[in-house]
């Protein structure tokens, strides 16, 4: 909940096992406007009509165009469901977040992922890191 304000958050409608009807979402709410503590973690399937949602859309948090403002307004007109990721999430929109997701996933691979992790001891032992 300490960084509920950097994220889309949604509101918790009826549940099924893992899965739930979202009944509303919020851009970057406050800790104490966010309806619940499930992020919008960036993985959608999106009916077709939220390109003109997008195209319609005026700027929300940040002054940017957001899709979870465009994706409101679709929900007034068709049912949306979320489903309860258990996992590792990195933050892509912050510097540090994006660089420590592409690591992890290249440590993950099996074909380049021995060879990373040997690459990047170097690196820190060469800055003084480990």
């Amino acid at each position: 909940m300490e960084h509920v304000s950097r994220y889309g958050v949604v509101k918790i409608g009826p549940a099924f096992g893992k899965g739930f009807r979202i009944d509303g979402m919020v851009e970057k709410p406050r800790r104490e406007d966010a309806p619940s503590n499930l992020i919008i973690s960036g993985r959608y399937i999106l009916q077709p009509q939220i390109f003109d949602k997008i195209a319609r859309q005026d700027p929300g948090a940040g002054g940017e165009i957001q899709l979870t403002d465009a994706m409101m307004r679709l929900m007034a007109e068709d049912r949306f469901f979320g489903l309860k990721f258990e996992g590792r999430t990195y933050d892509c929109g912050d510097k540090i977040g994006f660089l420590a997701a592409n690591v992890a996933y290249a440590l993950e691979r099996e074909d380049i992922g021995p060879a990373f992790r040997d690459t990047l001891k170097e690196i820190l032992k060469v800055k003084g890191g480990l």
